[in-house]
């Protein structure tokens, strides 16, 4: 009898503590009594699932409390979380609903955590080499995070450092999932990103400005104001002499960097190899880049290749990509740095990152000795 209040407490004190969390990070505000009666209802649920579709599970095989907690949050998050309050009430009290919820979920867990194929995978999120990166970018977000103000440059290029680091996270996560084909894909738009913020991180305050003010061509046709764009778009073409339309909307912004602009034509062009990527400084990793290209279109050259050569190509290049934009978040911060709501991080940062960059270096020089790969 004592071991079983003991285990209900425990099960208690678990349940709270994932509903926090799950609030924490979703920001939402449940109704904690609904989710308890309801997560007892999917429990059983569950159980006649299994027992339905035949299935034997060895102890402790089965659905963990946390994942039943996730997946009945998630499900009714989704369905309320555009509601206004008094509907949700009315939802939550609605037999249908409920009865709905517990079914859709008890075999969304039965399916997914025990009839699912998953694919063979050489790491996972507790793997060191994944670890790191996701320590390092974490560490990032929370520094970049304690900046706040009114300046309009600090407040964009933090965004373009947040998109960088969460791009990262999700290209380690495909990796530990052993996706790591796409993977490859995903650090390909990391590449361009980097180099978009060495040039914008380095240049003068105005050419942010420009930046921002060129996107408003990208939606250009959506746009209320497409005729007056129009209008601004051919006018700069033909100041700058450009004549390629395209090739303006997507790398004309560096046309308001005057060693860019006079060498347009001679030294510079206005693509991504002759232009964005050689004025930031990285033509030396166009071959990777023009590798990763050839992976986002189905081919047989991307069927015969084993996935630790993509696993090996990315963990390399997301190192130099890493180290290229810390080398800028860096300068950024210490730019910025009295605008932080913790100036004791961002004067820590400069070394604390290091040693974070040093951890996940140790590890590629252990993926180089494993795969016969030199660095």
């Amino acid at each position: 009898m004592a071991a079983n209040n003991f285990i209900g407490q425990m099960e208690e004190q678990i349940f709270s503590a994932q509903v926090a969390r799950l609030a924490r990070v979703t920001g939402s505000t449940p109704n904690i009594a609904f989710i308890k009666e309801m997560y007892y209802k999917v429990k059983e649920q569950y159980l006649e699932e299994l027992k339905k579709r035949k299935i034997r599970l060895r102890a402790l095989d089965g659905a963990r409390l946390d994942e039943i907690v996730s997946y009945l949050y998630y499900y009714h998050l989704f369905h309320t979380s555009h509601l206004p309050a008094d509907v949700t009430v009315k939802l939550e009290q609605n037999e249908g609903y409920c009865q709905r919820l517990v079914r859709d979920v008890a075999v969304y867990i039965v399916i997914n955590e025990h009839l699912n194929v998953e694919k063979i995978s050489n790491t996972s999120v507790y793997s060191p080499e994944i670890a790191a990166y996701n320590m390092a970018c974490s560490y990032s977000l929370f520094v970049l995070g304690s900046l706040k103000g009114e300046d309009r440059r600090m407040n964009g290029i933090n965004n373009l450092f947040k998109k960088s680091m969460i791009t990262i996270k999700s290209v380690i996560n495909l990796l530990a999932a052993g996706n790591s084909c796409d993977a490859v894909i995903l650090w390909r738009h990391l590449h361009e990103l980097e180099c978009v913020l060495i040039v914008l991180n380095t240049k003068d305050d105005e050419l942010f400005f420009q930046y921002l003010k060129h996107m408003e061509y990208f939606n250009m046709e959506s746009s209320p104001n497409a005729e007056e764009l129009g209008r601004r778009l051919s006018e700069e073409c033909k100041a700058f002499g450009v004549k390629e339309r395209n090739a303006f909307i997507n790398y004309g912004w560096m046309a308001h960097i005057p060693e860019f602009r006079e060498g347009i034509g001679k030294e510079y062009r206005l693509n991504f190899k002759e232009g964005l990527q050689k004025f930031a400084g990285q033509s030396g990793r166009h071959g990777a880049y023009s590798s990763a290209s050839k992976i986002l279109h189905p081919s047989a050259w991307v069927v015969t290749i084993r996935d630790d050569k993509f696993y090996n190509f990315t963990v390399f290049e997301l190192y130099r990509s890493l180290v290229n934009i810390v080398a800028q978040i860096k300068s950024y911060v210490e730019r910025y740095r009295n605008c932080s709501a913790n100036l004791t991080e961002c004067d820590n940062y400069r070394r604390s990152i290091d040693s974070y960059l040093a951890m996940i270096a140790h590890n590629n020089q252990i993926i180089a000795a494993k795969y016969g790969k030199k660095k």
